[in-house]
């Protein structure tokens, strides 16, 4: 048995694909990674797409180059005789729905991460479903916007070591009390200019808070300008990091930044930073009334804000009156329920690659 799995884009921005590498080599089951080089990293793969892509071609220009992509992968899967193939992401789906009806209905396994292409072309979205042998889903947000008529799983984007290591260990808060002062990160890819231009504002030269924005996205360069030009003294700004570091940068924070746009993409996803606030114990500023925003309030991870009008007074009075203990304890209920849907999921993972 060979398994192909089909990522969207660079590795580097697909680190969902570790949840299936770790079960499949658990497995004994040998894959094949094929991607497409978006960015021109040149990561090491199976098989890799060199197409660079900008994310200001026009539809034009990017449905040709998803027919492209689309080509290839018919030409690796075909060369290879895959028993199974994996494939992430609706845009890849879509231009292979009939390649996927022919060839291996009932035996690929879809998984959905971002709400995207599928939402124009509803009626074939429901069909490459229909024939698909299992459909992952990366939050329960997505649901209301996905067919009634299917089954879905849960594949959260976070790695299951690290959630039952922060199940073990009773550190509560990484400080003891409040900071003097507050260090606000944004980390991963950093794709929303307006509401990190919104934070920024918000707590620009302030000497109660620090702000670090690690990470590349279309955004980053943007954002960069406009701390230059408006000669803002306490944001730190690095690009590309490697993923080893990402621990290190959590660690030395005090919050979290997951204020996104309202978007109904953006408001139905669990980001890979909620996961990470919630393994490493920092607490969190989202979005309020939306999915990241209510298992904010909720289990008390954080502040769910509307708008940043006054976010120095909301996180200066969080900070000051946060009981860590009640905060660790409904960080780890979260904890469990997320190790609890993992276990679930890997069990049907293997169901249908047996």
């Amino acid at each position: 048995m060979k398994i192909a799995l089909l990522l969207p884009a660079n590795i580097y921005f697909c680190p969902y694909i570790k949840i299936y590498t770790s079960i499949l080599e658990e497995a004994g089951i040998s894959y094949d990674i094929i991607y497409w080089d978006k960015d021109g990293l040149n990561e090491p793969a199976s098989h890799i797409f060199k197409k660079r892509a900008s994310v200001n071609a026009n539809k034009y220009a990017k449905i040709l180059d998803y027919i492209r992509y689309s080509s290839f992968l018919k030409r690796i899967i075909k060369k290879n005789n895959y028993s199974t193939i994996i494939v992430f992401g609706p845009q890849i789906s879509i231009f292979l729905y009939s390649f996927l009806n022919k060839r291996y209905p009932l035996s690929f396994i879809f998984d959905y991460r971002d709400l995207s292409i599928e939402q124009l072309f509803k009626k074939k979205f429901d069909k490459i479903l229909s024939i698909s042998a299992l459909n992952v889903i990366s939050s329960p947000g997505f649901k209301k916007c996905l067919p009634e008529n299917q089954q879905y799983v849960i594949s959260h984007n976070c790695n299951i070591q690290e959630v039952e290591s922060a199940l073990l260990t009773n550190k509560a808060y990484i400080h003891t009390e409040a900071p003097s002062k507050i260090k606000v990160l944004t980390i991963g890819a950093i794709r929303d200019y307006e509401e990190n231009v919104s934070i920024i504002n918000a707590l620009k030269n302030n000497d109660n808070f620090e702000l670090q924005i690690i990470g590349k996205g279309p955004a980053s360069d943007k954002i960069q300008k406009y701390v230059i030009d408006n000669n803002i003294q306490n944001v730190r700004i690095v690009g590309f990091y490697p993923k080893d570091q990402e621990a290190n940068y959590i660690a030395n924070t005090d919050i979290m930044n997951i204020y996104y746009p309202r978007r109904l993409s953006h408001d139905t996803a669990l980001s890979n930073r909620f996961y990470s606030s919630i393994i490493h114990g920092i607490p969190m500023i989202t979005t309020k009334d939306t999915i990241q925003g209510n298992y904010t309030e909720e289990y008390g991870l954080g502040l769910a804000i509307e708008d940043t009008s006054n976010l120095a007074g909301q996180l200066l009075n969080f900070f000051n009156n946060l009981n860590r203990t009640e905060y660790n304890n409904s960080r780890k209920i979260l904890l469990k329920t997320i190790k609890k849907d993992y276990y679930l999921f890997k069990n049907e993972i293997l169901k249908a690659l047996s």
